[in-house]
Order: structure tokens, then sequence, then C-alpha cells
């Protein structure tokens, strides 16, 4: 077969040949390419998403102890019972303490100028005190009076029997639109407690 040249032209039909293998590889390269990246970058990320999850499934998440966990029961003092929490947050009456008149209201710790312990309250748009009634006062003579984790005061007398005392709970009873509720001591039931003050029981 002849070849035929033209000249000036530049168009050579070996040359075409070769042009034309070229584009057929590049197309292929190009189409292998596109198949087989996207495989790779699919099973990249599975991997990594694999070793993520792992990694979060090994740290175990850190849990804070949780605040005045208390025993049940100490052999020292008895079983608690049904007794209220009586446990302090406060020891003692403290002038300013924040106390709850059970589920009424709130009220306010104050201590008056002749030495003795009142709780105000607001009631009708103004601060008034609340009468307290009953055979023991807040913290005078030989009883204690202590406010607990709930905000509730409590008073305790002594006994004959070492660490063994009579409580007393503050109970609020009636009130009016424009009167306060009385607080009335009413007694629980003799009570032990250990010398810390961090446990007590039915003895």
């Amino acid at each position: 077969m002849a070849t035929i040249h033209v000249p000036g032209t530049g168009f050579r039909p070996h040359g075409s040949k070769r042009s034309r293998r070229a584009a057929i590889l590049g197309a292929a390269v190009l189409a292998f390419a596109a198949i087989v990246v996207p495989f790779v970058l699919h099973e990249v990320g599975d991997d990594d998403g694999a070793k993520a999850s792992a990694a979060a499934q090994t740290i175990a998440p850190t849990v804070a102890p949780a605040a005045h966990q208390h025993p049940a029961t100490d052999p020292a003092v008895g079983p608690r019972g049904n007794l209220p929490d009586l446990l302090p947050a406060r020891s003692r009456l403290s002038d300013g303490a924040h106390v709850r008149l059970g589920n009424v209201t709130d009220g306010v710790v104050r201590r008056t100028p002749a030495g003795a312990w009142q709780v105000l309250v607001r009631w009708d748009g103004r601060l008034q005190p609340v009468p307290l009634r009953g055979p023991v006062r807040l913290a005078a003579g030989p009883a204690t009076s202590w406010i607990s984790e709930n905000g509730l005061i409590y008073t305790r007398v002594p006994t004959a029997t070492p660490d063994r005392f009579q409580v007393f709970e503050w109970d609020p009873r009636g009130g009016t639109a424009y009167t306060p509720p009385k607080l009335v001591a009413t007694s629980l039931s003799e009570v032990c407690f250990n010398h810390a003050f961090t446990a007590f029981g039915t003895c």
C-alpha cells in the first residue's frame, strides 16, 4: 500500500494512529481511576470510622461521686426506721440562715435583741415573725436546734441516757392570707446520735 503525504499539512497517517492509541490508553486509565479511587476512599473512610468508634467505646465516662451519702444504718445508733433525714447542714442556728417551713414557704432565722431566736417569713407583702408553739424553744436552755440538709428545723433535748435525745420537728400549722403559719414543736421520738453528729437512729 502506498503512503500518502501532503506537503505543508502535517498530516501523517502513521502519526494519526499513534495519537488515537494514546487517546484510547488515556481514556482507559481515567476510567480505571474513576472506578478504583472511590472504592479505596470508601474503605479508608470505613477504617477511620471504625477506629474512632472503637476509641469512643474504650473511653469510659467519668462519673462524679454523689454528695451527701450517708449509711442507712449505723450499729452504734440503730436503724433509722421511719425517721426523716435529721443530719444537719448546720449544727447550730446562725443569724440569716434560710429555712423551709415544710412545703408552705421559706423563711430566715434571726437573733432577737434579747438573744432568742425567731423565724421571719415574707407574708402578705411584708416580713413577719412566725409564732413558735410547743414544749421547747429554738436553741433555748439545754436544747439544741439545727437546720437539716433539707432546710427544716429540729430541736433535740438530752435525756438521762448518753447520746439519746428527745427530738422535736418544727411543723407549720394554720396560716391565712394575712397571717403566717405557726411553727409547732412536735415530738418525733427518742433518737440516738453519734458524737460527731453524722449518724442517727432509733436506738
